[in-house]
C-alpha cells in the first residue's frame, strides 16, 4: 500500500483525507468506520458563540413568558441557566479521546474576549489543533475592508498568543484581498506557515 503520510498544522497524518467541521462527527459508529478505513484526521463541527447566544435567549425568553401573568406564577419553573459551550466541550472530549487519528476543534465567535475564552476551553479538551473560522457578514458598509482585515487578524494573534496547540484560519472566498489578509498573517511572528 502506498505511503499517504501528510502533515497538517505540523502535526503527523497517515493519510490526506479529513472529515470535515459537520454532523458526521456526532456518529461515532461512522467515525470509528472512517478511522478503520484511513482516515487521516477529524475537524469536530464548529463551536458558533451566536448559536449559544440564541440558545440562551430562547430558554430566557421560555422560561420567562408567563411569570408576570400572575403573582402565583412569578416562580413557576425552577432557575435554570443554559449551558453554554459545555456539551459541545464534552462532545469534542469525548470523541478525542475515542479516536488514535488527530482531533482538531473548530470555532467562530463574536467577540476578541470570547474567541480567546472558548479557544482555552476547546484546548483544555485534549485536540490536537484548532480552525479558526472567521466569517463575518458585514453589517456597516462604511467600514473598510482593511479595517475588517485587521480586526480579525488582531482575533487571529490573540487566539494564537492564548493557545499553545497549532492554530489554522478558515477564511471565505468573499474576501476583496485575500492575498493581503494572507500576507498579514505570513509576515507576523505569531503564526507557521505549514506546508
Amino acid at each position: 500500500m502506498a505511503d499517504l503520510s501528510t502533515t497538517y498544522m505540523g502535526i503527523p497524518l497517515k493519510s490526506p483525507i479529513i472529515l470535515g467541521a459537520s454532523n458526521l462527527v456526532t456518529k461515532p459508529a461512522i467515525i470509528k468506520d472512517l478511522e478503520a478505513n484511513g482516515i487521516g484526521a477529524v475537524v469536530y463541527k464548529s463551536l458558533f458563540e451566536e448559536q449559544i447566544q440564541l440558545e440562551s435567549l430562547q430558554l430566557d425568553e421560555e422560561l420567562t413568558e408567563y411569570a408576570n401573568r400572575n403573582s402565583e406564577m412569578g416562580r413557576l419553573f425552577p432557575e435554570l441557566e443554559h449551558a453554554g459551550p459545555r456539551e459541545h466541550l464534552f462532545n469534542v472530549r469525548k470523541l478525542k479521546e475515542s479516536l488514535s487519528v488527530p482531533v482538531f476543534a473548530s470555532l467562530n465567535a463574536l467577540y476578541e474576549p470570547s474567541w480567546v475564552g472558548y479557544a482555552r476551553l476547546l484546548e483544555e479538551t485534549g485536540v490536537d489543533g484548532l480552525e479558526i473560522n472567521l466569517y463575518a457578514i458585514p453589517g456597516y458598509f462604511e467600514i473598510d475592508a482593511h479595517l475588517i482585515e485587521e480586526k480579525q487578524i488582531q482575533i487571529v494573534k490573540s487566539v494564537k498568543k492564548a493557545v499553545k496547540i497549532p492554530v489554522s484560519v478558515k477564511i471565505s472566498p468573499f474576501y476583496t484581498n485575500t492575498m493581503n489578509f494572507i500576507k498579514g498573517i505570513s509576515k507576523n511572528p505569531f503564526f507557521s506557515v505549514y506546508s
